[in-house]
């Protein structure tokens, strides 16, 4: 199959590329990083207008958002909205997962266990008990999407965190107060632009978004879309980093030549565009079979995102390492950007299962097609 973009789709790649270059240079970005906040607070209505949260865009387009905000450094709650939040909700407001409890449990699991309980409100809805840790983007969203146990089971919740733009306020108290509290506590993190943190309920009022037959299913196709999504916002790393080496390789001579026509330094950036380039082939491929209706199963969808998750994470940290050896003494120093790109990469390849998991898990696909 010959893959291209389609015109419109490449027209909001360089919409997209444009807005956020114009809005979020590099120093405006390690501003941010290093605020109190770590997000831009500015930042949400504009992409709202702009249409990055319309139901009408599918996985490719959605990707090719994700892979120019991954360039920039998007400093907002953006993908943790769009993938994090159960796939036909269509929020507007920022929102994220919580499905960790007191350890990093994969996405994968999500649904098998959880330390938070979720009982029936006589005067309607639902009221969730429970604490959950590591949290993406928890202190720059308004809801939070959580799993917490039923009677039936594990199902998917939504409740307002009171946060940024919060569409429906909860019924809080404060410190020590009695009756529902939803409390957050910011956590540290090694990318000041995706901060983690900590969500406590107490009686907290929610709606239920699934029952515990469907959880299992939802989360699959949350597992999938986010992770595509994460895939493709390494590549758009992998893309910056790869650029800042080739323009200091270009730019910056020894000997009368630039470093970039020696040996040394010239392969790590043509090593580093080689990966790239494949890593975002396969993520496409992997946004491709996720957002197509008419894909034949769910295999080839799994082997699709593990391998393009795999691709990008690697992509990302090998193409800021070798970004820093091109840079050299530059790149140890506080000013220069690199290390903003380095944390972010570094951020991607730990959250969910180790890339030692997905390969195995594509081994034994492989292992198994192959036959005896």
């Amino acid at each position: 199959m010959e893959f291209g973009l389609s015109q419109l789709q490449a027209a909001l790649r360089e919409v997209a590329g444009r807005f956020l270059a114009k809005h979020y240079p590099p120093e405006r970005v390690a501003a941010i990083a290093d605020s109190v906040t770590g997000y831009a607070a500015d930042g949400w209505d504009p992409i709202v207008r702009l249409g990055w949260l319309d139901p009408g865009l599918g996985m490719v387009e959605l990707a090719l958002l994700a892979e120019e905000s991954g360039y920039v450094l998007h400093p907002v709650p953006w993908w943790a909205t769009v993938g994090l939040a159960v796939p036909g909700t269509a929020p507007r407001v920022p929102t994220t997962l919580a499905w960790c409890d007191d350890a990093a449990v994969p996405l994968a699991q999500a649904h098998r266990s959880t330390n938070c309980e979720a009982v029936p409100d006589p005067a309607g809805g639902w009221r969730v008990t429970g604490r959950k840790r590591l949290v993406p983007d928890l202190t720059a969203v308004a809801e939070v999407v959580l799993t917490a146990a039923t009677d039936d089971g594990v199902a998917l919740f939504r409740l307002p965190t009171g946060g940024p733009g919060a569409g429906w306020p909860p019924a809080t108290g404060g410190p020590g107060a009695g009756g529902p509290q939803v409390a957050v506590r910011p956590c540290g993190s090694l990318d000041g632009l995706r901060r983690t943190g900590e969500l406590t309920c107490t009686e907290a009022p929610a709606r239920r978004l699934t029952t515990a037959a469907q959880t299992p299913a939802a989360l699959r196709r949350l597992r999938w879309r986010a992770l595509t999504l994460l895939a493709a916002e390494a590549v758009g790393v992998a893309r910056r980093a790869c650029r800042l080496a080739a323009d200091h390789a270009g730019q910056r001579t020894q000997f009368g030549r630039p470093i970039g026509a020696y040996q040394g330094v010239g392969f790590r950036v043509a090593d580093s565009y080689l990966v790239t380039e494949l890593a975002r082939s396969l993520a496409y491929r992997a946004a491709w079979l996720v957002g197509h209706p008419g894909r034949p199963a769910t295999d080839p969808v799994e082997e699709a995102v593990a391998s393009a998750l795999v691709a990008s994470r690697d992509a990302a940290v090998s193409a800021c390492e070798h970004a820093i050896q091109v840079l050299g003494g530059i790149a140890m120093t506080w000013e220069h950007p690199i290390h903003r790109w380095y944390r972010r990469a570094l951020w991607l390849q730990a959250f969910d299962a180790p890339s030692a998991a997905y390969r195995e898990e594509l081994a034994v696909r492989l292992l198994a097609e192959a036959g005896p």
